[in-house]
């Protein structure tokens, strides 16, 4: 790229973030005019008219820099926003689905999937699991928990939200819109008390995955320490494993709304099985049996169920 080039599109998009967006496209037009594959540019053009309100034009530009060598998701999370924005709402998800394919590390693409699925009748929930996804890529951008806190607000989960507000506003002091989703949560919150029926999502992804690491870490020290064969003493070091299992499962109450997502019934299924399969292998070791078959099912399940999380919503990115 050569240093005019350079500067034209870092210029840009300074006028982009200041508010400027039609003197950025201004400035960006003869550019991709001159220089029809360059992929940034597209890009540059595309997120300028996404600004000034041209999403027409913004979908155009993002299709133009798809089809060039570039960075592989940004093109795709421009056309997610632009397609958002002239109404096409599954078209949009598809759009912002492809870009996390493409870059499953990036936290901008989930930010991008979490905005264009809000807008999708059932889309709250997924949108949700996108927002906290992306908060735990990229713990330190303000973006990112400002997402999460409007996905938290839309399914009335105060708690989250607050907690995403608090962090947008601690990341980002000037985050006026954060300040005024924060006040409108706690007007919310003070209204009436909070309904005992609710999930904090996030509390529950982080006792799911201690809970994992509990009985696959714990389960393996015992399939070592029982070899070859289980003795009454072992019995003394499962209990106190399957006690801690019950101190941590006790911070995904209410535990009838385990079941009602499909991801957290499987993963718990699988965890709860393997600590009752535990929990009945010790009584039996107390009682003098000698099988290591039940300990080694009780790993199975915690190592599936494990993996689950770590797939699934309790992931760290």
């Amino acid at each position: 790229m050569s240093e005019p080039m350079t500067a034209v599109l870092l210029r840009a998009a300074e006028l982009t973030a200041s508010g400027k967006p039609r003197q950025a496209i201004d400035l960006l037009r003869p550019l991709v005019a001159a220089n029809p594959r360059h992929a940034e540019a597209w890009c540059r053009l595309a997120a300028a008219c996404l600004d000034a309100g041209e999403a027409d034009q913004a979908l155009d530009s993002a299709k133009r820099a798809m089809v060039l060598d570039g960075e592989p998701a940004w093109p795709q999370r421009l056309a997610a926003l632009a397609l958002s924005d002239l109404g096409r709402h599954q078209e949009a998800a598809v759009a912002a689905r492809e870009s996390v394919r493409r870059k499953p590390g990036d936290w901008r693409c989930y930010v991008v999937l979490a905005e264009v699925l809000a807008d999708l009748p059932d889309g709250a929930v997924e949108a949700f699991d996108s927002a906290l996804h992306a908060s735990q890529l990229a713990p330190t951008e303000a973006r990112a928990f400002q997402v999460l806190g409007d996905a938290a607000l839309r399914l009335r989960d105060w708690g989250t939200a607050e907690h995403a507000y608090r962090t947008a506003i601690k990341l980002d002091p000037s985050d006026a819109d954060s300040k005024a989703n924060l006040a409108t949560v706690q007007r919310r919150r003070s209204a009436k008390p909070p309904a005992p029926s609710q999930l904090n999502k996030v509390q529950v992804w982080r006792a799911l995955r201690m809970l994992s690491l509990l009985l696959v870490g714990g389960g393996l020290l015992a399939l070592v320490a029982g070899m070859p064969r289980p003795t009454p003493y072992l019995g003394f070091f499962s209990g106190a494993l399957v006690l801690c299992c019950l101190v941590v499962a006790l911070r995904l109450r209410p535990f009838k709304l385990l079941f009602g997502l499909r991801k957290l019934a499987v993963t718990v299924s699988l965890l709860a099985a393997s600590a009752l399969i535990l929990a009945g292998w010790t009584i039996a070791l107390w009682f003098g049996a000698t099988t290591m078959q039940p300990l080694v099912l009780s790993w199975l399940c915690a190592v599936v169920g494990g993996a689950l999380v770590y797939v699934g919503g309790g992931r760290k990115r």
